[in-house]
């Protein structure tokens, strides 16, 4: 029986080859787009998940208050005191991964990231290491163990356990030769912790003292293993408390006055960091449950509309094999082989589909890729589960399909054919168009919203110059500013921090005069931040001039006495505040130090259009020895390459690695701050597209169907008198009512959606009534375009050749 299905099949394909390429075109289009995110979801979902213990680690964090970023380092010795304090915590590891570590070896010279682990690093997480043991690298504290792909690239055949790698901080400063002591199995793409280079942590601390260790030293991340954790509460509160009784003493020490450590210690489930951590400071791999959310949406309604479309271009195929069907009856085949031919066919339509997705992903992969933001790379072998899962489902809408084509074509092979089952049938056409041009509709509104929220966050006055500005952290400030300045195409230089932050870390100031508090976001900056900024000062005065000798010495904050410090104020600042003359008021700060108000300047968009503007302050640069901050510059417009070779240059004869402008802070960047907003505007264009090819391919099989069943209608019309304009009247105003009943239901829900997606912004566009009309119309014109050849087709044929065919 199967041989005989398949045999009819291809005789099918070949008499009908038209039609059946327009419908296998736009099934395969849906699969392969589904199939593609399918593939990004997959991975998303797959993340950590190998960790075998992964239920029971957690990682600490900081979730300060006034932040909008939580930070995932803390203090070194953290791990040890409370593996030793509280019994539920069975091991800890520590991971500090620094950037653009300087590498050498077998006198190459390269940068990568380099991770300070210690041995609990293979304990609590399923890494594994191909050569070498845990307890050797545990033993040898300048050990270091790299990835099989590295030990692949450097040393190819040979082997490299015992070989050195010379480790730089900076420029010049090599810290002791390193020894290869293991090599770990390529870390999986599904990982939030990756990398290439682990050294023993025990490098640091045994060139730290144990108070540098808490203070000094840059601080490290911390996973917990506790399988059994009653009261995380609990554990949350000793940690912060222990963090705050340890720092006090030593910020004090430190800075010369009291000021009080501010940590809010809380415990982030390792299985739920991934989608869990878009305010995480540092954490380079995370995952947008909310994009991915709908990117599945996207998937789930590109198969769904293929399918869909799919039924309705077969339906009228199908209606046309009647007579096969009730022949096969008469010679005996039941309803269970019916069915089958039903299935199977459309099973064999699904798996070419999918064999035409698999031969089709070395072309458009990575162009898909790009439009999704999908990094995984798709193995044929390494993946075979994935292919197998996503086949499986393919074959489940094979069979799902054949079997609505059955149901939908019942009545017509196995009943008496009569109006109602014309009736059901042609109403079951009309839900699916329908829904199709709501889909069309709906996208169209929502693509137009996000491209008009984006283009209004692009041309937004911020304020200052967002283009023409870098910031440089740089040790070397004075002779880099003089090399600097003696360019034609440099405007300004300022001893600062950079104006734009994603950072939100606000404190609290507080008026003398009136003891209001005020939440502050503080920058620093000298006499020349304004200029470089093209910043303007509405009143009061700017910071004096002040040249940097070399020979300023540290000012003793030992005793009582408070420091005046001359600030710069913002618009927004003056009104949080209610000053009504703010020149020369005084604020108290969180330690000894107080902020007198020189002058105030115009209101900048210094953080992400997501957040409210936010009072700012800019401290005068504090020249004392004690200072934070890089080398802010401003340039001529299209000067930035040559300002990157002349750095480039500068850092070379200092003995610096070129990468070192890696760390350079470019200007305003929306493709990392709106990341996610331009990938959701790519993926909502694609999508929009896929579903207008569809949705045309719908309207043209529907519109045959229409045109083929008013045959004697129209031939009786006609030759009663009826026009051409009649005609096509008669033919296209069921589409315009689709069309006006899609537009009911896709305004309201649109509506709300993008109503709901603008919430997520502080500054906003508006939800013009323009995009709707445009939308209806636009919708409406392409819909009677489609139809409209069809449609005259039918409206000119002659009356007798109609009425003959009928």
């Amino acid at each position: 029986m199967l041989f005989k299905i398949l045999k009819e099949y291809l005789r099918r394909i070949t008499r009908n080859y038209k039609i059946y390429l327009i419908s296998i075109l736009g099934m395969s289009i849906a699969i392969i787009a589904s199939f593609h995110i399918y593939h990004f979801v997959y991975k998303e979902l797959s993340v950590d998940t190998f960790h075998t213990k992964r239920k029971d680690i957690y990682r600490l964090v900081d979730q300060r208050a006034n932040s909008n970023t939580r930070y995932k380092t803390t203090p070194f010795p953290l791990g040890k005191i409370l593996k030793e304090k509280i019994p539920e915590i069975k091991d800890y590891a520590r991971i500090n991964t620094v950037q653009n570590k300087k590498l050498n070896v077998n006198e190459h010279t390269f940068k990568a990231p380099v991770s300070y682990i210690d041995i609990g690093f293979f304990k609590i997480f399923n890494f594994k290491l191909k050569e070498g043991s845990i307890q050797k690298f545990d033993d040898t504290p300048n050990g270091v163990i790299i990835s099989e792909k590295i030990a692949n690239t450097l040393f190819k055949n040979t082997n490299p356990i015992g070989n050195i790698i010379t480790l730089s901080h900076d420029y010049n400063a090599n810290e002791n030769p390193l020894e290869i002591v293991g090599i770990i199995k390529n870390i999986p793409q599904t990982s939030t912790i990756q990398g290439d280079y682990f050294v023993n942590i025990k490098t640091i601390e045994k060139k730290h003292s144990k108070t540098d260790q808490w203070i000094v030293v840059t601080g490290s991340t911390l996973y917990i293993y506790a399988p059994i954790l009653p009261d995380i509460k609990k554990i949350e509160n000793i940690a912060t408390k222990l963090l705050f009784d340890k720092m006090k003493p030593l910020f004090k020490t430190m800075f010369n006055q009291d000021i009080e450590p501010i940590y809010n210690i809380k415990l982030q489930a390792f299985d739920t960091i991934y989608f869990n951590s878009n305010d995480i400071l540092g954490q380079k791999y995370k995952g947008d449950l909310q994009f991915l959310k709908i990117v599945m949406l996207v998937g789930f309604l590109s198969l769904f509309l293929a399918t869909s479309n799919y039924i309705i271009m077969n339906l009228g195929l199908n209606l046309n094999r009647v007579k096969e069907f009730m022949s096969k009856r008469y010679l005996g085949a039941s309803k269970f082989i019916i069915a089958s031919q039903f299935i199977i066919e459309s099973l064999l339509n699904s798996i070419i589909c999918f064999c035409i997705t698999l031969l089709t992903y070395p072309i458009i992969g990575a162009y898909i890729g790009e439009l999704i933001g999908l990094n995984y790379q798709l193995s044929f072998v390494n993946d075979i589960l994935l292919l197998l899962s996503y086949l499986g489902i393919i074959m489940t809408i094979g069979i799902v399909t054949g079997t609505l084509e059955f149901l939908l074509s019942y009545n017509a092979i196995f009943l008496k054919r009569n109006a109602n089952s014309k009736k059901n049938s042609w109403f079951s056409k009309k839900v699916m168009i329908t829904f199709q041009l709501f889909l069309f509709l709906s996208l169209t509104i929502c693509i137009l919203f996000v491209s008009k929220q984006i283009d209004f966050i692009q041309n937004k006055d911020l304020g200052f110059d967002a283009e023409n500005t870098a910031n440089i952290p740089t040790r070397s400030h004075k002779e880099l500013k003089k090399l600097l300045e003696a360019k034609s195409y440099v405007k300004a230089t300022s001893y600062s921090s950079h104006l734009f932050t994603s950072t939100i870390q606000k404190s609290p100031i507080t008026s003398v005069g009136t003891n209001k508090e005020i939440e502050v976001l503080t920058l620093r900056g000298d006499y020349n931040f304004l200029k470089v900024y093209d910043i303007e000062l509405l009143y009061g005065e700017n910071f004096p001039y002040y040249e940097i000798t070399g020979k300023e010495k540290w000012i003793n904050r030992s005793d009582k006495k408070s420091i005046l410090t001359e600030v710069l104020v913002n618009e927004e600042f003056v009104r949080k505040a209610n000053l009504k003359n703010p020149v020369g008021q005084i604020f108290n700060t969180l330690g000894k130090d107080k902020y007198v108000i020189k002058g105030v300047f115009k209101n900048v968009y210094n953080t992400p259009l997501y957040y409210p503007l936010q009072p700012l302050v800019i401290t005068n640069t504090d020249y004392s020895g004690w200072y934070y901050g890089g080398l802010s510059l401003s340039f001529t417009k299209g000067s930035k390459n040559r300002l990157q070779k002349d750095l480039t240059e500068y850092f070379s004869d200092k003995g610096a690695d070129p990468l070192f402008l890696d760390d350079i802070i470019w200007n305003y960047s929306y493709q990392d701050i709106y990341k996610n907003e331009l990938l959701l505007k790519r993926l909502l264009q694609a999508f929009t597209l896929i579903v207008l090819f569809i949705s045309i391919l719908g309207i043209i099989a529907i519109s045959l169907f229409i045109t083929e069943s008013k045959t004697k209608e129209i031939g009786v019309r006609k030759v009663n008198g009826a026009t051409i304009k009649e005609i096509l009247f008669m033919l296209n105003k069921d589409f315009i009512k689709w069309v006006g009943f899609a537009f009911i239901i896709a305004c309201p829900l649109s509506y709300f959606v993008m109503n709901k997606w603008l919430e997520n912004f502080a500054y906003k566009t508006e939800l013009s009534l323009w995009v709707f009309v445009f939308s209806g119309f636009f919708t409406l014109i392409i819909t009677l375009s489609t139809i409209s050849w069809q449609s005259y087709k039918a409206a000119t044929k002659n009356p007798v050749e109609a009425l003959r065919d009928e």
